[in-house]
């Protein structure tokens, strides 16, 4: 058997994230190995062919010459190498670091791990269950957006990606449905040219459609035909990578740019998550010579009691017709943690704003029928927190009945 690769830091995924992060830790020194799934580094970004605005010092610029960009400079970095089209098997980690097993056969031995796998779109299965060219997501509808013939169009959801493709197709003479479980989420001058735009229709802070029913001529939702249909209603972090790791593993791997569960995505936080992720690697392989040692607490646990909202939950008739109170309560485990007896970083901890954003994001992201479904959706997505090993769920119908409250609970991981 060959000897394995032996580097310093694996880095899976190469879009912005992986890329700044593999840039930086060779300007630091350190060697590293960068796998990329797809033919090519930040391949998410070079679909995307239109001008954009919101990365500061590039007005105008298409996100596909920035990937372009990006992919050149990091692939000329001293000490990367690159393994792109291929996966990682297996990824296990001892007192010797990590030791990952690629698909073609290849080991490879780093001393640290950074998932950097970044995001995949939110394709609920009540509308993509059976996949049809009438029903689009937002990378096909970014395809194809061009091409379509004029006609009329439903886009469900409310955010800046929405808002773009109702612009977009409006102008090009489509009669436009903008639906939306919540109000607007996009940035306030495309609100505004949709607002006075007379070929644009707003129907938000409705419940989503239960299903699109496609044919060959289009699309019927409840009593209204439209020509194509597409859910847009935002990302989640790429899961793959985390599900090679048990929970002693994930406490002991960096993630960085949109894995980590950002609320907001955006090319320019995830540059910059792999500047903080390469600063904080460099740090944790180069410790202070005379470094005083670390006490540790037996275990570190965040509580989230009371989070009261509204989700659409249930299967009754009643509870498909809008959101309905309830109530989650969470324990999350971060395991045994140093002792902290002054200020740090708040990179350094897990922030309880996550923990609570996340609960309340997948809660409402979409309707689900039983409680035990959504209990397991949010045990994996606070799972996947950087540093989690163990949740504790409880979850709440408060007005199910007249006379009591309904409530089930779960755990999951380390205690």
């Amino acid at each position: 058997m060959p000897s394995p690769l032996s580097i310093d830091v694996a880095i899976l995924g190469g879009g912005p994230a992986g890329c700044s992060a593999a840039s930086w830790l060779g300007q630091l020194g350190l060697t590293t190995l960068l796998v990329e799934r797809a033919p090519r580094l930040c391949a998410g970004l070079a679909a995307l062919d239109f001008a954009q605005d919101w990365v500061l010092g590039e007005p105008a610029a298409r996100l596909a010459d920035l990937a372009d960009q990006y992919a050149a400079q990091a692939s000329a970095t001293p000490g990367l190498a690159l393994r792109l089209g291929a996966q990682v098997e297996s990824a296990r980690h001892s007192a010797d670091g990590w030791t990952l097993q690629l698909a073609g056969g290849e080991r490879v031995q780093a001393r640290a791990l950074l998932i950097a796998t970044g995001l995949r779109l939110l394709r609920p299965a009540r509308y993509f269950a059976s996949p049809h060219a009438r029903v689009l997501d937002a990378v096909s509808l970014t395809a194809q957006r061009a091409t379509l013939a004029p006609g009329r169009v439903l886009l469900l959801g409310a955010g800046d990606n929405a808002a773009e493709n109702a612009l977009f197709l409006a102008e090009r003479d489509f009669d436009v449905t903008v639906w939306a479980r919540g109000g607007w989420r996009a940035q306030t001058h495309l609100v505004e040219r949709i607002e006075a735009h007379p070929r644009i229709t707003r129907r938000l802070s409705t419940p989503l459609p239960e299903a699109l029913l496609p044919d060959a001529d289009g699309v019927t939702v409840g009593t209204e035909r439209f020509d194509h249909a597409a859910a847009l209603l935002g990302f989640e972090p790429e899961p793959s990578a985390f599900a090679l790791l048990d929970a002693h593993a994930r406490q002991r791997a960096f993630v960085a740019g949109d894995a980590s569960g950002r609320w907001h995505p955006c090319v320019q936080t995830a540059l910059a998550d792999g500047v903080q992720a390469a600063k904080q690697i460099e740090q944790s392989l180069r410790p202070q010579v005379a470094a005083a040692p670390q006490r540790h607490n037996n275990r570190q646990v965040i509580h989230l009691q009371g989070l009261r909202f509204r989700a659409n939950l249930g299967v009754l008739d009643f509870e498909r017709t809008g959101p309905q109170p309830i109530q989650v309560d969470a324990d999350v485990n971060l395991g045994a943690l140093p002792v902290v007896a002054r200020d740090a970083d708040i990179g350094h901890v897990l922030d309880y704003r996550r923990v609570r954003a996340a609960i309340i994001d997948e809660c409402t992201a979409e309707h689900t029928d039983l409680v035990e479904a959504l209990l397991g959706k949010l045990c994996n997505r606070l799972m996947g927190l950087p540093g989690v090993v163990g949740v504790r769920l409880k979850l709440t119908k408060l007005e199910i009945f007249p006379d009591c409250e309904v409530a089930i609970s779960t755990e999951l991981g380390a205690w």
